[in-house]
């Protein structure tokens, strides 16, 4: 037991995901294959030489890792992949030129229609490649094609409900269009929960990011539709939003396979409130949402110490520089506190940087 403890770490860092199986996918290359050999060869020879494992052991080892093809792992994008990424760009470039250009042309129907249709190729290519395979390449096409999806699906039914005319106001300022913003926030809102589900299916990093533009979406609109609120009760939607990101990245991106979903929505559930938190202590009755901000991107380094989080690490450095600069620049301009307050963002940088070094290798290996 304590042979195979010692010898799983270094495995790893040999191998490819420490010698796994991953989709069934093979290196061809006999040259790859006889590197890998050589390097493994190296290692057991090394940790013979330490007195780790004997001679046996050794041999078995490497036995038993000449009778297996070693995993795959692409060390990079594939040409076919930059042309499919490319050809999805020309795709949406095309139908938002169509939609822009042609827009009271088009009619409801037709909007409606072509924004169906980006909807339905995502979901469909997102298909179409996880039953051709699944290797890494079809695993990132698979979530471009479910991101398309999912912010396509949120365009949807914001279009659906401005034409239906849903939750529509009357404008702020004489002369100006109505104020869509209630339909936006119910689009965003639900294309949000398609990308949650979407998440839950794949966890890829690429469909948390889109959840996390939508959720900051459906509450920015929420802050238009409600503009007459309050400062305080503005930013209690930005925290709601962030606590919902925060839960959804602790509940269905558990896995070390689905860490980067789960570091982009831990990034995500801090920085837009705390930046709201700023924007919104401009207004008058928002003075103490700079503290709040402040207490906000303190309180990130303290969940990334206890979850180990390079998300909640770097948002948390962002939103204390942010606010340190904001404040200073506020309150010290023309003081002998500017410089000072220049010292602690050059000391906060530091101190994330720190935090760092220790936390970002926890995204490369599994635990």
């Amino acid at each position: 037991m304590r042979v195979i403890m010692l010898v799983a770490p270094a495995l790893s860092a040999v191998l490819p995901d420490g010698g796994a199986r991953v989709d069934d996918a093979r290196v061809e290359s006999e040259e790859e294959r006889l590197q890998a050999a050589l390097a493994l060869s190296d290692r057991l020879a090394a940790w013979q030489a330490a007195g780790i494992i004997d001679a046996p052991t050794a041999s078995r080892i490497e036995a038993f890792e000449a009778q297996r093809p070693v995993a795959d792992r692409p060390p990079g994008i594939s040409v076919s992949e930059v042309i499919a990424y490319i050809g999805t760009v020309v795709l949406l470039v095309g139908v938002g030129f169509l939609y822009g250009t042609q827009y009271q042309n088009l009619g409801s129907a037709g909007r409606l229609t072509v924004i169906g249709l980006v909807v339905a190729a995502g979901l469909a290519a997102g298909e179409l490649v996880r039953r051709i395979g699944a290797t890494g390449a079809a695993r990132r096409a698979r979530a471009a094609g479910w991101t398309v999806a999912a912010i396509a699906a949120a365009t949807w039914f914001a279009q659906a409900f401005v034409d239906a005319h849903i939750l529509t106001q009357a404008p702020q300022y004489a002369g100006e269009s109505p104020d869509n913003s209630g339909a936006i926030m119910l689009g965003a809102g639900i294309g949000f929960v398609v990308a949650a589900v979407l998440l839950w299916l794949g966890g890829a990093g690429f469909i948390a990011f889109a959840a996390a533009v939508l959720a900051v979406t459906t509450v920015g609109a929420f802050d238009a539709y409600q503009r007459t609120l309050p400062p305080n009760n503005l930013e209690f939607g930005w925290v709601f939003g962030g606590v919902v990101l925060a839960a959804l990245a602790e509940s269905v991106t558990r896995g070390h396979d689905r860490r980067w979903a789960r570091e982009v929505l831990r990034f995500a559930a801090i920085l837009p409130p705390a930046i709201a938190a700023l924007v919104l202590s401009f207004n008058s009755g928002g003075e103490d949402l700079e503290t709040f901000g402040a207490v906000l991107a303190l309180g990130a380094f303290g969940l990334a110490l206890v979850r180990g989080s390079a998300g909640f690490a770097i948002a948390g450095g962002v939103a204390l520089f942010i606010v340190v600069n904001e404040v200073g620049f506020r309150h010290f301009a023309q003081s002998l506190g500017f410089p000072v307050v220049l010292i602690v963002s050059g000391i906060t940088l530091f101190a994330v940087a720190g935090g760092l070094v220790r936390l970002l290798p926890r995204l490369r290996r599994p635990g």
